[in-house]
């Protein structure tokens, strides 16, 4: 496994409850501009004849008990807090399990726990300061109670861990589709700049939008990136977690972005880079997160400037980031 070297940045992340994104505004584009197979950005920093190291790196999420809260019906073990997550296991087979977030500023966050045979991560996405995790066990219909919960002081070791690791939302290992795919995409990148050019490209240029399974979808649903990838197709929530999950798998710090597109939900990503330089209209200085949406570019021309409907951030209101 390969040492994550990345400088330490302060970043902390405004969050919300959750909510399933669904149909972007900018999705009714799909059937008035189409995609331009022939694009290539232009990308700053190269460094030619000296390769980058596109080996992958999947961070570990492991549960060791050396921290941990539990009783007869759940775990949560943070003993893993500083590299960015804590991880929750279910012990009530066929219960559906709630895990509630409150982070440092009271923003809160839900999840389904969807497994109970094993631990399941789940990010600090807010930075350094005190969490609150509760587990809430179904009782019936919509109604849940209480299980316990657990304060969690937290120092993140590295600031961009919660965004290089992965978890339930951003699901990725060691030699899956997603992973394997990543090196694929990258060969031959000379910087991260052509690293992320690479994977956004073909995240952009090749998967459709999906409009029936939008119309079918259940809630709760998590993406699958080995799905997306084989039929090439998906909802905004499947084009934003395989970029992210790819980008990752690249150590590129990535989050996982959930809101409003104008007056819908979507989800889209914010990248960081450490090299200076431009990857067509999204700005990298090495000290910003960058927006950037995959669904929508999908849609698009890439050759066109399209900072007024994304670079200016007016039309994204970010709730929530994984």
């Amino acid at each position: 496994m390969k040492e994550l070297r990345r400088p330490h940045k302060r970043f902390f992340a405004q969050a919300g409850a959750f909510l399933l994104p669904c149909l972007l505004a900018c999705v009714l584009a799909l059937t008035l501009v189409g995609c331009g197979k022939d694009v290539t950005l232009v990308m700053g920093s190269t460094n030619p004849g000296q390769l980058r190291d596109n080996e992958p790196v999947v961070l570990p999420t492991t549960a060791p008990g050396n921290a941990a809260q539990s009783n007869n019906k759940a775990v949560i073990d943070f003993s893993n807090s500083s590299d960015g997550y804590f991880c929750v296991k279910s012990k009530v087979p066929k219960t559906k399990v709630k895990v509630l977030v409150e982070t440092p500023t009271g923003n809160q966050y839900q999840y389904t726990l969807l497994n109970t045979k094993k631990y399941m991560a789940f990010p600090f996405s807010e930075g350094n300061g005190t969490y609150k995790v509760g587990v809430w066990e179904n009782i019936e219909g919509d109604r849940y109670a209480a299980v316990f919960s657990q304060n969690i002081d937290v120092t993140l070791s590295d600031e961009f861990l919660p965004f290089l690791t992965p978890s339930q939302y951003v699901y990725y290992a060691a030699g899956d589709e997603a992973t394997t795919f990543s090196q694929e995409l990258t060969e031959g990148a000379t910087s991260e700049l052509e690293a992320i050019n690479g994977i956004y490209l073909w995240v952009a240029q090749n998967v459709t939008y999906d409009e029936e399974k939008l119309k079918t979808l259940a809630s709760g649903y998590l993406p699958e990136n080995t799905s997306t990838i084989t039929t090439k197709s998906g909802i905004c929530f499947d084009y934003a977690v395989l970029t992210v999950s790819m980008l990752r798998a690249q150590r590129v710090p990535a989050q996982l972005v959930i809101g409003y597109a104008g007056s819908s939900y979507h989800a889209w990503i914010a990248v960081h880079s450490i090299e200076d330089g431009h990857l067509s209209y999204y700005q990298f200085d090495g000290t910003e997160w960058v927006r950037m949406d995959p669904t929508f570019d999908a849609a698009r021309d890439l050759t066109r400037d399209l900072s007024s409907s994304i670079g200016d951030g007016t039309n994204y209101q970010p709730m929530f980031y994984y």
